[in-house]
């Protein structure tokens, strides 16, 4: 699966019909899906990327309203791409204050959504029975009140599905989420529903643990990590790559945290030489992410089209790994090969001259 992430940070208004525009395009260069940004009225307005949600079922917002929503995933099916929801399921923003018994003192926990309302018990009471606290809002308890809010994000998350028509989930920002709701959760969907979860935390054996608790797929953090690590440094050793359990792992380069102010200045992004990582993800068996910004502004559309085109060609093809030292990788699926050489020197394979910090792509019968 190949995952266009169909959206940055500060993306313009209406982007449901900017995305509508280019439906057949996203379907042509191979994109198995898109990932849109969340889709419920966010406190800002206008101004909201949709992770600050106010109100579950209210569709309006800077990205359009539920019918252009509707008519967009519409569109994207008729063209055989999957449509990706966002869902932020550990708190709230922008509501009402009223007294807290808990807290003794006012907070902003009265949501009066009609479908949906919520108060102080449905909030974080910080009773010690778990270890979770958002600092962004109002923390969701989910087993308060005879497990309303577990419940309510469960049946919100079914309507988006069978009502609005999104066929998979991104779950958002589940390191500050309870894991045993994330457990209820997956369970509710994971026979028929594709999801990845948002675990920000590059430590690979921890990941694990939640991956074996939740059943859920991730982010492949560790992963990203060192793919940052061998694009931007010619002395990391190439072998470091395949030390990453790929189990439940999807495999990205960036995403709008990454590079939500400018790329050259965030710490966390890719920025140099980056086309060797995604030839890395896109010749894996884990599906992979290709961020909006890398496909639709930086100068690498005509490498992701090649890397992509390759993957669909190759993809029922056993993954081989041919050579794998500190500075070449060199993998075969069928008669398609590709080799990544991170070294400063050339490297040469039967004739085949593969220049530093360069991959080469070539069938060998």
């Amino acid at each position: 699966m190949v995952i266009l992430q169909a959206f940055h940070w500060n993306c313009l208004n209406d982007w449901w019909k900017e995305i509508s525009a280019i439906a057949e395009e996203i379907s042509i260069k191979g994109f198995d899906a898109v990932w849109l940004p969340p889709p419920s009225k966010g406190m800002a307005g206008d101004n909201s990327m949709g992770y600050d949600i106010k109100e579950h079922y209210n569709l309006n917002s800077k990205f359009g309203d539920k019918k252009s929503l509707k008519e967009l995933i519409n569109k994207l099916h008729k063209n055989d791409v999957e449509v990706m929801a966002d869902l932020v399921l550990g708190h709230m923003l922008g509501e009402k204050k009223e007294w807290n018994p808990y807290f003794k003192k006012k907070t902003y926990t009265k949501f009066e959504e009609r479908h949906f309302p919520k108060n102080y018990e449905h909030f974080c009471h910080e009773c010690g029975n778990c270890q979770s606290r958002n600092s962004f809002g109002e923390t969701v308890c989910y087993y308060s009140d005879n497990a309303y809010m577990k419940d309510g994000l469960i049946d919100w998350a079914k309507w988006l599905k069978y009502e609005i028509g999104f066929d998979s989930f991104r779950l958002d920002n589940l390191k500050d989420m309870r894991w045993d709701f994330s457990k209820d959760f997956a369970a509710e969907f994971i026979d028929h529903t594709f999801m990845v979860g948002e675990y920000w935390s590059g430590d690979d054996e921890y990941l694990n643990g939640f991956i074996n608790h939740t059943n859920l797929n991730v982010f492949n953090f560790p992963l990203y990590y060192n793919i940052k690590e061998m694009c931007m440094n010619p002395l990391f050793s190439m072998r470091n790559l395949e030390k990453t359990s790929k189990k439940n792992k999807i495999n990205f380069l960036s995403n709008h945290d990454i590079e939500r102010d400018e790329r050259d200045f965030n710490k966390d992004a890719i920025i140099t030489n980056k086309e060797l990582g995604y030839a890395y993800i896109l010749f894996q068996d884990n599906p992979a992410v290709i961020y909006w910004n890398d496909y639709f502004k930086y100068a690498l559309r005509e490498k992701l089209d090649e890397l992509i085109n390759l993957r669909k060609n190759s993809i029922d093809k056993k993954l081989e790994l041919i050579t794998l030292n500190d500075d070449i990788y060199h993998a075969r699926r069928g008669r398609y090969n590709i080799i990544i050489n991170n070294g400063y020197d050339s490297y040469n394979y039967s004739g085949l001259d593969v220049k530093g910090r360069d991959y080469e792509i070539f069938i060998q019968d």
